[in-house]
């Protein structure tokens, strides 16, 4: 099927309940990203829609396209959104990438279609199949023990780095996680709230007396702030004062590993990795413990971190070739 896409779409009986103004257009796409709580969740899913403009339609997402995309028929859609689901393969992106950003297309048109701006859907467009979790290998205990050397505790910045990097390692936090924290949430009495992946509330959890104490330190060397400020903001010029991002957190990572000697490329979700299965170490396997620090709904997808540990693959193998 050839399709035209940069012809105006011409209404069918079907479609006739789409309504093409601009302003409806504008205002639909801004309800669609009100609605998900997770300010992650709204960012990813705009700029999934914005994607989808530049790839299928080569131009920035406006009204327009948006209009003349929920005015397709059905097969016009569906070969459409299917060609943007081969050009992210082809692009080599991740599969968690690809069904992030084919989810939010296919929840946007769900959402179009629910207010009756839209007469398709995209239920036939199936997202890729992701071995989750394959790699939870990390970085050594005295690995991460060099990190820690690393930040400079006579300066501010030393002082919030080494605090993140704590939260990394005693907490298996993710960065979005940390960027989300707010003055509030922290408790000298040790305690924290966290937003978990995925959740819409957020949960208390116990932090060490080495981590209560480092985020002490950087409140106490941080200028005037207001309980509901950021809790880690940014120093430099530009920025101060704002709340930390992920991409700036992954920078830290990586440059303290490779001041610390590290070969592997090493990332926030690297550090989760590597403090869970240094745990599981450590406790011999306490799976359970292990799911309280890694707040892993699945059970099953803890137990990869095990069976890596244990290298049971290895041993199958070893004994395999032991037999012939």
């Amino acid at each position: 099927m050839v399709v035209n896409i940069n012809a105006e779409p011409q209404p069918t009986p079907e479609s006739s309940l789409v309504s093409t103004t601009s302003s409806a257009v504008t205002d639909i796409l801004a309800e669609f990203l009100r609605l998900k709580i997770s300010a992650n969740t709204k960012r990813n899913y705009g700029k999934a829609i914005a994607d989808f403009c530049r790839r299928i339609y080569s131009s920035d997402v406006s009204t327009k396209l948006l209009s003349q995309f929920l005015c397709l028929s059905q097969p016009e859609a569906v070969y459409q959104a299917l060609q943007y689901r081969q050009q992210l393969i082809e692009a080599k992106l991740a599969p968690s990438t690809i069904n992030v950003r084919l989810s939010a297309l296919k929840s946007f048109v769900d959402y179009a279609r629910t207010v009756e701006r839209c007469s398709f859907n995209l239920a036939d467009v199936s997202c890729l199949k992701v071995e989750s979790y394959g790699d939870t290998t990390g970085i050594a205990v005295a690995g991460f023990r060099e990190m820690l050397l690393i930040p400079d505790r006579s300066t501010v910045k030393g002082i919030r780095d080494y605090a993140i990097l704590r939260l990394l390692w005693d907490n298996a936090l993710r960065r979005n996680e940390i960027c989300s924290l707010d003055v509030v949430d922290f408790s000298e009495s040790g305690r924290l709230a966290i937003l978990g992946k995925g959740k819409i509330q957020k949960s208390q959890i116990d932090l060490s007396l080495a981590t209560t104490i480092a985020i002490s330190q950087w409140l106490a060397a941080r200028d005037n702030y207001q309980s509901s400020d950021p809790l880690f903001t940014s120093l430099d010029r530009r920025s101060k004062g704002h709340r930390l991002d992920g991409s700036t957190i992954y920078r830290l990572v990586r440059e303290f590993s490779e001041a610390a000697g590290i070969d592997k490329i090493v990332s926030p979700h690297r550090i989760r990795h590597s403090a869970i299965t240094a745990y599981l170490d450590a406790s011999d396997g306490n799976i359970r413990a292990a799911q309280s620090l890694s707040r892993h709904a699945n059970l099953n997808t803890l137990s990869r971190y095990d069976d890596n540990r244990h290298k049971y693959q290895a041993i199958a193998t070893n004994t395999l070739a032991d037999l012939v």
